[in-house]
This record gives C-alpha cells, sequence and structure tokens, in this order.
C-alpha cells in the first residue's frame, strides 16, 4: 500500500511547493516525518489563530499519529502569540521550531527567525472567506521569515504548502499567477510542474483508489466531498463557461477593472477576457462600480445562466461573476 511520501519529491522542492491531493494519503505526516527525521527546523502555520490553538491540544495535535508511529512525545506549546513545538521524549526536550497562525504577519515585524528553515503551512485553501488579506501575509511572512538569506549567499526559505483540492479560487494560487497553470495540469492529466522556484504537485495516490471501497464513502460517488477527497478534483469550482475564443469574432463593449467585456459580431454572445480594446467606457469597481452594474452588469447573471456569457479562463470567471452577482 503505497501512500504519498515526500520524501520522493524532496530533490523537487523550490521556495514554494504546492502539493494539493486527497484526503489523508500522506501530505502532512510525511512532510513532518521528514523535518523531524532530517532535523530541519520549521515553522508549522495554519490560516487562523483558532486552528492553532486547537492544534495545540491533545485532541487536535498533528503530530499524534506521528508520535504513535514513532516514538516520539510532540506537542505544539503556546507562548505569547506564537507557540513552540517540542519533543517531550527526548532527553533535551528537543525544539523542533515553530508554530503560528498566517494572520499574526499582518502586523508582525522585527523577529529574527533565521533558524528556521522551512515553513509548513497546512490546510493553506478555505473552503470560507479570511477576514485578512492572505496572500499579503504570506509574503509578509516569508519577508519576516527569510530576511536577506539569499542576498547573503545563504539557501532561500523552503516553503511547503499542503491542501486537499477545495477550491483554485485560493488568494495565494492568484497572487503567484498560478491558476492558470493549475487548470492546465487538470485538463492535460498532468501532476507535477516546475519553475526555478515553484513546484506544483497533484499526486495521485494508491490510498485514494482504496478509500473508495471503504465504509466512509460508500454511496458518496459523484458527491462534491467524494471528487474533493478521493478523487483530488476541485470540486467546489465550475468550469463552465471557460472557453478560448477567437477576439478577432468579437467587438468590445467596456471595460471594468482589468477585464474588457466583449460581444460576438454575429451571434450576440459576450466574452469576458484581458485582451485590451480602446475607445470603450471604462469602469473601476471602486469609483463607479454601480454604474456599470446599471449599464451592463445587471443583464449579464441570465446570460450566465443561458451560456451566453463566457470567459477565457477561471481567474476572469472568479473575478467577473463577483461583480456581477
Amino acid at each position: 500500500m503505497k501512500w504519498f511520501d515526500i520524501a520522493d519529491h524532496i530533490n523537487d522542492l523550490k521556495p514554494i511547493s504546492i502539493i494539493i491531493g486527497g484526503r489523508g494519503i500522506g501530505k502532512t505526516y510525511s512532510a513532518l516525518s521528514y523535518l523531524i527525521e532530517n532535523r530541519k527546523r520549521f515553522m508549522y502555520i495554519r490560516n487562523t489563530k483558532v486552528q492553532i490553538d486547537e492544534s495545540a491540544t491533545d485532541f487536535g495535535n498533528p503530530f499524534k499519529r506521528i508520535n504513535k508511529d514513532k516514538g516520539y512525545d510532540i506537542h505544539i506549546v503556546p507562548e505569547k502569540e506564537h507557540f513552540n513545538i517540542f519533543d517531550f521524549a527526548s532527553e533535551e526536550k528537543w525544539n523542533l521550531g515553530y508554530a503560528a497562525p498566517l494572520s499574526i504577519f499582518k502586523n508582525y515585524r522585527g523577529a529574527d527567525l533565521s533558524d528556521v528553515d522551512y515553513v509548513l503551512f497546512d490546510e493553506f485553501i478555505e473552503d470560507r472567506k479570511l477576514n485578512f488579506d492572505q496572500f499579503k501575509c504570506f509574503v509578509n511572512m516569508r519577508e519576516t521569515i527569510g530576511r536577506n538569506r539569499e542576498l547573503l549567499g545563504e539557501a532561500p526559505l523552503y516553503n511547503i504548502l499542503l491542501s486537499n483540492a477545495q477550491s483554485l479560487n485560493s488568494p495565494i494560487l492568484a497572487g503567484y499567477n498560478l491558476i492558470g497553470t493549475i487548470e492546465s495540469m487538470l485538463r492535460a492529466d498532468q501532476h507535477k510542474f516546475k519553475t526555478k522556484d515553484k513546484l506544483l504537485l497533484l499526486p495521485e495516490s494508491e490510498i485514494s483508489e482504496l478509500k473508495k471501497n471503504t465504509s466512509t464513502y460508500a454511496g458518496l460517488e459523484g458527491t462534491r466531498i467524494f471528487k474533493e477527497n478521493i478523487e483530488n478534483k476541485f470540486a467546489n469550482d465550475s468550469f463552465y463557461g471557460i472557453v478560448k475564443r477567437n477576439i478577432r469574432e468579437y467587438k468590445p463593449i467596456c471595460k471594468v477593472d482589468d477585464m474588457y467585456l466583449y460581444i460576438h459580431k454575429s451571434s450576440f454572445k459576450k466574452y469576458v477576457c484581458n485582451i485590451q480594446a480602446t475607445n470603450i467606457p471604462e469602469f473601476n469597481t471602486k469609483d463607479n462600480g454601480l454604474m456599470f452594474y446599471r449599464s451592463y452588469g445587471r443583464f449579464l447573471p441570465m446570460e450566465y445562466a443561458k451560456g451566453t456569457l463566457e470567459f477565457s479562463d477561471y481567474t476572469t470567471k472568479c473575478k467577473f461573476l463577483a461583480i456581477i452577482e
């Protein structure tokens, strides 16, 4: 029985390594195991203080299975606004690193965290809206922990981000322009993508295949929870209406924010993309969004429902629907 093991991909790791896979296939377990066994000092990150507080309890301890399997006694222990991670089974009460909510990096500055080699960001994709700018906090966190180590000729801070396939509509994925990349990977059934500083893994797992036949998932085939947990599909996302069109067959209607609304010259279908046009009305949702809605936007939800409003990509669709719905 083959679990996902991050050790199989260590040579592929980049300063940002994103692993999105089915539930319970070994993502967090193998990442924590690698860091512990190789004595890599790390910071364990969750989005919110509530989540980190829960991780510091016996009930929510993310090290519980590792402790049982490998003889550790690792716990997250609170200390003011952050947390320490100790192995109480070792004679010296080994300090493995720290834990903190991402949200504190909205204002947190100035700490010397040069002893941290890795950040493990668990469950970075949320199925609900956060009350802080996740991408900005993530960049601030990288700056606070990483500082100038690369300028000094040192290895960069390595960030490992883990999640189930909940939604592509993630501020971090959008901030690093990775949504389109993941769309392409899904369409091509591609499971690994690398650049100079980023790694994307969408692992298939033997464990997920075996879990299909357990009592937990019996009768759930085709449901959103089955697609997310077992099939590693972004079940909360709809790719309905996302197509690539020949813009020469369209004429521009208006611009809203950084998006352009076009209409087909013969079929009158609408198309939203980022291909620039001139001599058209321009709107900004912060300043005259209501004027756009009254002039154009109020008619478009029905067009979308009828299939006559299309989009060039998923990011554009999310941004545009947020304006008109």
